[in-house]
C-alpha cells in the first residue's frame, strides 16, 4: 500500500511537471533585425545655381569683308555669370559674357594680309535645360534666345584697312553639355553650342588712322551660323535646398 502511494505521488508530480514545461521548437520569436549601415546622402536637388565662366573657345559672327566659314574663333577666360533656377530636372537661365581684346584675322581671304584691331562682344541669354538624371554626373541639353552687340575697329593698330565695325544680332542658340557634382554644392560643367543668328552690320571704312571725315558706310542684314566648341567651362555653386 505504501509502495502503491509513492508511485501515486510521483506519476501527479510528474504531470504537473510536463504542463509547466513549453517544448522549445514550439516558442516563435520575431526576426532578428540587424541595424543597416548608415548612407551618406548625397544631395544635388537646390533651387538656385550661380556660375563663373571660367573658360571658352568659340566662334563669333564675322567681320569687316571676312568670307563665309572664316568666323574669328577666340579664347577668354572669366568672362560670363550665369544663374538657374532649378524647377526639379529643368533649369531656367539667364547669362551674360563679354569679351573685350585685341585680336588679329585673316581680311579678305585665307593667308591675306592680317588686320589687328581691339574687339568687343557682349551677349545675354535666356534658356533653359533639361538634365538627364539626377545623379553626380548629369548630360544635359537645351536651348537659348538672346542678343548680342559687336564692336570691332582698328584705330591705333597700325592698320591695312581703317575701319570700324558694328554689329547687333538676335541668337538662337541650342545647347549640349554635361556637369559633374564635386561635393552637393559645387559642380564643374562643360558645354557646347550652336548659333543661329540674324544680324544687321554697318561697316565705316575711312582714309586714314585719323578716323575723320565721311566714311565709306557699308550696311547689311543676314543670317549667320557659328559654332562654340567649348562655349563654356563653369564652376557652379549650389544653395537653397529643394527637399529641407
Amino acid at each position: 500500500m505504501r509502495y502503491v502511494l509513492l508511485v501515486a505521488i510521483l506519476c501527479i508530480t510528474a504531470d504537473q511537471l510536463a504542463a509547466q514545461v513549453t517544448r522549445i521548437d514550439t516558442v516563435s520569436y520575431p526576426n532578428p533585425i540587424i541595424p543597416k549601415r548608415k548612407q551618406y546622402n548625397f544631395n544635388t536637388d537646390f533651387w538656385y545655381t550661380i556660375a563663373l565662366r571660367t573658360y571658352a573657345y568659340e566662334q563669333f559672327p564675322q567681320l569687316l569683308n571676312q568670307p563665309t566659314g572664316q568666323s574669328p574663333t577666340l579664347r577668354s577666360s572669366f568672362n560670363g555669370v550665369l544663374f538657374k533656377i532649378n524647377d526639379n530636372q529643368v533649369a531656367y537661365r539667364l547669362q551674360a559674357t563679354h569679351f573685350n581684346n585685341d585680336i588679329t584675322f585673316d581680311h579678305e581671304c585665307d593667308g591675306c594680309a592680317e588686320v589687328a584691331g581691339k574687339f568687343r562682344n557682349t551677349a545675354i541669354k535666356v534658356g533653359a535645360e533639361k538634365s538627364v538624371n539626377y545623379s553626380r554626373f548629369q548630360p544635359y541639353f537645351g536651348g537659348d534666345l538672346g542678343f548680342m552687340i559687336q564692336k570691332f575697329n582698328t584705330k591705333d593698330q597700325d592698320p591695312v584697312v581703317f575701319a570700324e565695325d558694328n554689329k547687333n544680332a538676335v541668337l538662337f542658340s541650342p545647347f549640349i553639355g554635361t556637369k559633374l557634382y564635386v561635393v552637393p554644392r559645387v559642380a564643374v560643367g562643360i558645354e557646347a553650342n550652336f548659333n543661329i543668328a540674324y544680324s544687321y552690320q554697318k561697316v565705316n571704312t575711312y582714309a586714314d588712322n585719323s578716323f575723320t571725315g565721311d566714311p565709306e558706310q557699308t550696311k547689311r542684314y543676314r543670317w549667320e551660323y557659328f559654332f562654340a566648341p567649348v562655349a563654356a567651362v563653369t564652376l557652379q555653386y549650389n544653395f537653397g535646398l529643394i527637399n529641407q
